[in-house]
């Protein structure tokens, strides 16, 4: 079983009840190697609200590591409720300030996909940084943004290229996510209307549909060459990449 179906077949969302998007990126169909190895590494929107059995399952998952892919102003608003949990290894790479700092911004701020080239050109470093720490958790690791999506959805598209998901099936697991937010997108969508942002153009931020992602991996073949060259030219030690293809690869 390959493509689509198996995404339907793999349990690899969890069912915590504080988090909407919380996914194993194991389940996903590898050429020559069967699927990704599951309870390795998961993606997720913020874990915010976590009930005590939430706490408790991803005890038994092993998770020990987190990465918070958010800006300081998203920390302080909605912290991290596994930030100073016993056990956890967190850590915070600001994604979204290297393209800033870097003035990578998209003129069209309501351009999500722009954003995605953007954080590929400009975000580098903290891709690196976020693979070093993928390669060297001691159990499983979680990353995430706000609603798992755009700095979640470009680091999983990273670690499944290179690791040798056909690009359909990267694609797929990114649009996993559109469903899944339904509730986070219509509570961001009040909140915009009530700063006065335009709720049709603020929509352009919200979905995670195919043709918001391609033209990114596309970029990333066409600039960089694909995935695994664009992480040693970031700075990525081959050691580091092939601990990721060891851990995910069965």
């Amino acid at each position: 079983m390959t493509g689509p179906d198996i995404f339907q077949a793999t349990p690899r969302f969890l069912p915590l009840t504080g988090t909407l998007n919380t996914r194993d990126l194991g389940g996903v169909p590898v050429p020559d190697h069967g699927t990704t190895r599951l309870g390795v590494f998961y993606r997720s929107d913020i874990p915010m609200g976590l009930s005590a059995s939430d706490k408790h399952l991803l005890r038994e998952l092993g998770v020990t590591t987190v990465i918070d892919l958010r800006q300081d102003y998203e920390l302080e608003r909605d912290p991290n409720d596994l930030h100073a949990q016993d056990g956890i290894d967190y850590r915070n790479i600001q994604i979204s300030r290297y393209v800033t700092e870097s003035g990578g911004r998209p003129a069209d701020k309501y351009d999500i996909g722009a954003f995605y080239i953007a954080a590929l050109d400009h975000a580098g470093a903290g891709f690196r940084d976020a693979l070093s720490v993928l390669a060297d958790a001691p159990g499983a690791a979680l990353f995430h943004c706000t609603a798992g999506k755009d700095r979640t959805g470009v680091l999983a598209a990273l670690v499944l290229e290179l690791v040798g998901v056909a690009r359909a099936d990267v694609i797929t697991d990114f649009s996993l996510t559109h469903d899944r937010i339904e509730p986070l997108r219509k509570r961001l969508l009040v909140d915009a209307e009530s700063r006065g942002e335009d709720p049709r153009e603020f929509a352009r931020l919200l979905g995670a549909t195919p043709d918001l992602i391609t033209p990114a991996l596309d970029h990333l073949d066409s600039r960089y060459g694909g995935a695994t060259a664009y992480l040693r030219g970031v700075g990525v030690p081959e050691r580091v990449l092939e601990r990721i293809r060891e851990k995910l690869l069965a």
